[in-house]
């Protein structure tokens, strides 16, 4: 029997009914029994009237809902099933397809007609990592959005909005600077002939590049033209690793033509002329690199950088005239700061040492409050011993980091040397109290630069940075403040330790300074002490020897036992006397130099750039001298990672040769 629901007509009949039934009774019944049992069972029929009918309308609205939801289910399956949207739903325990619908179905359709789940679970995979994720498959470019919520993945047609996008990243206006590099000492010497034949090779060299890729520039000097493009023609160049730095390299050396190219481009949007700028700081960026590389970088804040290139020892040559240009601007800027505090890297070699000492000395000169700044938690044994001889002397204003940290006031000005990272600095906290920062440095310039450098002074063609500071002195030729016999050794020992004696990225400017620093009292003998081996140093690092083991028959990678500590100075000796066996072209040391940092040490001959394998390692340094620290670092992790460099380098040059 079909039931239905009362509406108030029907309880007012039922209360007339009831009235009527009560006035019979109470006629035909003067007992008060019978009336009151009649109300009774009358009350209890109206509430059972009123149950059944609150179970009936309940039903009735369940049975509603239901309909309501199979309507809406239908409609919505239909319209998931012909919406041009790939749709995707995912099991919430399992992760796995449970339904797709035909659109999924088209998008990612083999040739079978089947799903190629390898390709839908690379998909998932990087729409979990990537929200803004696109994927494009054939003709079609599709993004991909991800709601964790309901397990579902949505692929969305923006073949039209990516076009327009790719498009409109792809005609970015792009500013490039070509230069020479060493044009300038080439030249001098040549006849007229000969210098107009090499003009004439560079000059088709670069228009048959521009004609190449379709490039308008304008030469502006003998050795220096722009360029000017769009970031099309920029992302190949990419791609290619400007291979053209090569091309040219190989052209030049045919010629017997000592020259490589340096390249400087920048890209955005809008201001051309801050992208120019921009182009000429990478050109710069390049130049202070050694050379023989490009660099790359969009016109934003926060951008970096990217290197290409810089496959050969430093090929830009120092001038005298940028010598004495940085000598006098460094000392303007001296004379304006109230103090002067010179550090070193962590871990101080002689070479930071002896250009902090040599840069103290410059200083003191022109303010009388300059100091060298050391910390003695961080000393190996020929650090204590120099410093101990300068602190017997006396001639040196040395402070510890304890003693310099509260002196600093804002006018202080503090000189960086010998590196040209915040990471890499004697302390960072101490850095952090500077505002201005100049930076005096011989190993290729990096990521991680100080914000706050007013002056950088970076020659990656040096020996070592004593023979930068040693020309800044010897230009500054202050006669009243003359380096003591002490100072004048320390800072030939720092360029004796970056040259393995003399023997290594050596030109006639580092002899040149060793002669300057030997008619100062420039002392054989005391170098020998300092810089003389210690027994236990010694045995530790041959211990580290033994740990070597071939990655190849030319390179050898050293890494110690996790529960040992070692220097910095060992693990550069350990690689130096590796390098020195026959057949060895490159070595690496690994080990912890204290509970949280693991340092690497790497060297090289000639045909390996070991420089670039430790920028990508987080460090720094020359071609075929570099070396990184890691902290907070697994030392398993950090070998097989150090592995995978060497492996990619060393086959990316093998490609290239």
């Amino acid at each position: 029997m079909k039931k239905f629901p009362l509406s108030p007509f029907h309880y007012f009949m039922i209360g007339i009914i009831f009235l009527g039934i009560l006035s019979v009774v109470w006629q035909h019944s003067m007992n008060g029994i019978p009336i009151a049992i009649t109300i009774i069972l009358m009350g209890a029929l109206i509430l059972l009237l009123l149950l059944d009918q609150e179970v009936t309308v309940a039903k009735e609205d369940e049975e509603h809902q239901r309909q309501l939801e199979d309507q809406v289910e239908t409609s919505l399956t239909n319209l998931l099933s012909k919406i041009p949207i790939g749709i995707l739903k995912l099991g919430e325990d399992s992760g796995k397809i449970d339904w797709y619908n035909p659109y999924a179905e088209l998008i990612f359709a083999g040739e079978d007609g089947l799903l190629e789940m390898q390709t839908v679970e690379s998909v998932l995979e990087a729409a979990q990592s990537d929200q803004g994720h696109y994927l494009t498959i054939g003709e079609r470019t599709y993004a991909v959005h991800l709601d964790q919520s309901g397990h579902m993945v949505y692929f969305f047609d923006a073949s039209n909005e990516y076009s327009a996008a790719e498009e409109l990243a792809t005609t970015r206006p792009v500013i490039g600077a070509i230069s020479l590099d060493n044009y300038d000492d080439f030249r001098d010497g040549l006849s007229d002939s000969e210098i107009s034949s090499t003009n004439s090779f560079i000059a088709d060299f670069v228009s048959r590049f521009a004609e190449e890729h379709q490039i308008f520039y304008r030469r502006v000097d003998a050795d220096r033209y722009y360029l000017f493009t769009d970031y099309t023609v920029l992302d190949r160049l990419m791609a290619d690793k400007f291979a053209i730095i090569d091309v040219f390299r190989h052209e030049a050396k045919e010629r017997n033509l000592p020259l490589t190219l340096s390249m400087g481009f920048a890209f955005g949007v809008g201001d051309h002329a801050s992208i120019g700028k921009t182009a000429l700081e990478n050109l710069n960026l390049a130049l202070v690199r050694g050379g023989d590389q490009a660099v790359v970088r969009e016109n934003r804040e926060n951008k970096n950088p990217i290197y290409f290139g810089g496959g050969s020892v430093s090929a830009v040559k120092r001038t005298r005239t940028r010598t004495r240009a940085m000598m006098t601007a460094i000392s303007d800027k001296i004379r304006s700061a109230d103090q002067v505090f010179i550090v070193g890297h962590r871990n101080l070699d002689l070479d930071a040492l002896g250009a902090s000492i040599g840069m103290q000395k410059f200083a003191e000169s022109l303010t009388g409050q300059s100091y060298a700044v050391y910390d003695p938690e961080q000393m190996s044994a020929d650090i204590q011993r120099a410093i101990s001889s300068l602190q017997e002397e006396g001639k040196t204003q040395l402070l510890s980091l304890a003693e310099a940290m509260p002196r600093v006031t804002r006018q202080s000005l503090l000189i960086m040397v010998d590196h040209s990272k915040v990471s890499l600095t004697l302390s960072e906290e101490f850095y952090q109290e500077f505002s201005q920062t100049i930076v005096i440095d011989h190993h290729r310039r990096d990521e991680n630069f100080p914000e706050n450098a007013v002056i950088t002074y970076i020659e990656s063609g040096a020996s070592s940075a004593c023979e930068l500071v040693t020309e800044l002195i010897q230009f500054q030729n202050a006669k009243s403040n003359r380096l003591s016999k002490i100072q004048a050794s320390i800072l030939m020992a720092g360029i004796m330790l970056d040259t393995k004696n003399f023997s290594v990225q050596v030109t006639n400017r580092t002899f040149d300074v060793a002669s300057y620093l030997r008619s100062r009292g420039s002392d054989s003998t005391l170098i020998k002490e300092i810089m003389a081996n210690d027994f236990d140093e010694y045995r530790r690092v041959n211990e580290l020897i033994l740990q070597s083991q071939r990655l190849s028959p030319t390179i050898v990678l050293a890494v110690a036992p996790e529960d040992h500590f070692y220097s910095t100075v060992e693990l550069s000796k350990a690689a130096d006397t590796i390098l020195n066996m026959s057949g060895i072209e490159a070595t690496f040391v690994v080990s912890y130099l204290d509970s949280e940092t693991i340092g690497i040490s790497a060297r090289s001959r000639s045909r390996i750039n070991v420089q670039r394998m430790m920028e990508e390692m987080g460090g720094g340094g020359h071609f075929n001298l570099a070396a990184a620290q890691l902290r907070g670092a697994d030392l398993s992790l950090v070998t097989t990672r150090l592995k995978d460099v060497i492996i990619n380098e060393t086959q990316e040059k093998e490609t290239e040769v």
